[in-house]
């Protein structure tokens, strides 16, 4: 399978080397097609890693990732071309963070009554759009065992198909309990864990951790 992934920081380069690991085909995406960053994970990680632009990255891909940081996300999906994401499975794990005076909070404009993923899916009416694993820190993204027990991958979206194929991909990042929380609105709860995650680190000082939904 060839994967696009949009972004360049700590959870594209956590996704995008896992899914290289896997056996898929990677290309990282950046605004310009000569990140330093995107450059030099795809120079670290062997004849199926490559880089391009959000577009190259966007067309590439037979699968999606958006990990743009959340307030920089649509214009980076505005970039990758609704042409190049049209039918696509987009797995978007990017939450709408803003830091002012020291604290992170949900930027009221996706938040409360709407939520990123949301406007994402309404941006790109065609994609299929699918919320996940936006609410933990990277390395539990792509291995969640690290844990002593079992936590909950959660995941949303409007395709009954798509959310499918996301759950057998966390199956394969080592997931072994996830859930299907129903339509893609349901990506206004995830993105509050996102920032409850915050909240918690502040809070212990340790990032590893995650949740689980006990039944």
């Amino acid at each position: 399978m060839k994967y696009g992934i949009l972004g360049t920081g700590d959870v594209a380069h956590a996704i995008a080397t896992k899914l290289t690991e896997l056996g898929h085909e990677v290309m990282m995406g950046a605004r310009n097609a000569t990140n330093e960053k995107a450059a030099n994970w795809a120079k670290t990680n062997g004849e199926r890693a490559s880089h391009g632009t959000f577009a190259d990255a966007a067309r590439f891909g037979e699968r999606v990732f958006n990990c743009v940081q959340g307030i920089h996300s649509l214009e980076a999906l505005n970039a990758a071309g609704k042409e190049n994401l049209n039918g696509k499975l987009l797995i978007d794990l990017a939450n709408p963070y803003i830091c002012k005076d020291g604290h992170i909070s949900l930027d009221s404009r996706w938040s409360g009554t709407t939520s990123l993923g949301e406007e994402a899916q309404k941006i790109l009416p065609d994609a299929k759009v699918v919320k996940t694993l936006n609410y933990l820190c990277n390395h539990l993204m792509v291995h969640p065992k690290q844990l002593p027990e079992a936590i909950t991958g959660f995941y949303c979206g409007n395709d009954a198909d798509a959310k499918a194929e996301v759950a057998v991909l966390l199956k394969d990042f080592g997931w072994e309990d996830t859930l299907d929380l129903g339509n893609i609105s349901m990506s206004r709860y995830t993105e509050m864990l996102g920032a409850f995650w915050v909240a918690a680190l502040s809070a212990t000082g340790n990032m590893d951790w995650g949740i689980k939904l006990v039944r």
